[in-house]
């Protein structure tokens, strides 16, 4: 399992967001930004392809099912961590409702860190729809609030992610 660089981290993701901006000014449509949620230098532990796989299935799977159209897919797989990106011409709202059952459905879904960016570029919060937000892995608190603190080690949020995984896979 490859570690990380801080660098590493910053240019992947300076690159996963200019890949949105060519998306959304491409396609002109509403863009699903997929990743996991794994936080310290290993971004690919095991169990990671496979949970990464579970959820593009799912999200093509409840796409499907509401009849939306994915005129783009592609994927990113890196050390520095898994992403897809669907442009989809859907109402960006109700994509993000439908995102925000995934991401709540199980244990699993606790590790999908699923955005939903309008055409504009600005995302769709949960707020927004009157959900709450994310609650934190190993305690109930607001996610953010616990990341921002750091009130819980990078070795405790592994071990419960590795625990998931394991459970899982």
């Amino acid at each position: 399992m490859e570690e990380v660089s801080l660098q590493e981290m910053l240019a992947a993701r300076e690159q996963r967001s200019a890949l949105q901006t060519r998306l959304l000014q491409q396609y002109k449509k509403s863009l699903i930004s997929f990743t996991l949620n794994i936080p310290g230098p290993v971004k690919v532990p095991d169990g990671v392809p496979q949970a990464f796989a579970t959820g593009c299935q799912r999200i093509e799977a409840l796409l499907k099912d509401r009849l939306v159209l994915v005129q783009h897919m592609e994927t990113i797989k890196e050390k520095t961590g898994y992403e897809a990106f669907y442009c989809i011409d859907a109402n960006p709202e109700f994509i993000k409702t439908l995102m925000v059952t995934l991401e709540d459905q199980d244990r699993l879904g606790r590790l999908f860190d699923i955005d939903v960016i309008r055409p504009d570029g600005s995302k769709v919060s949960r707020e927004e729809l009157g959900r709450p937000s994310r609650t934190c892995l190993l305690c109930k608190e607001p996610a953010h609030a616990c990341s921002r603190s750091r009130r819980h080690s990078v070795a405790e949020l592994t071990a419960e992610i590795g625990h998931i995984l394991k459970d899982l896979y």
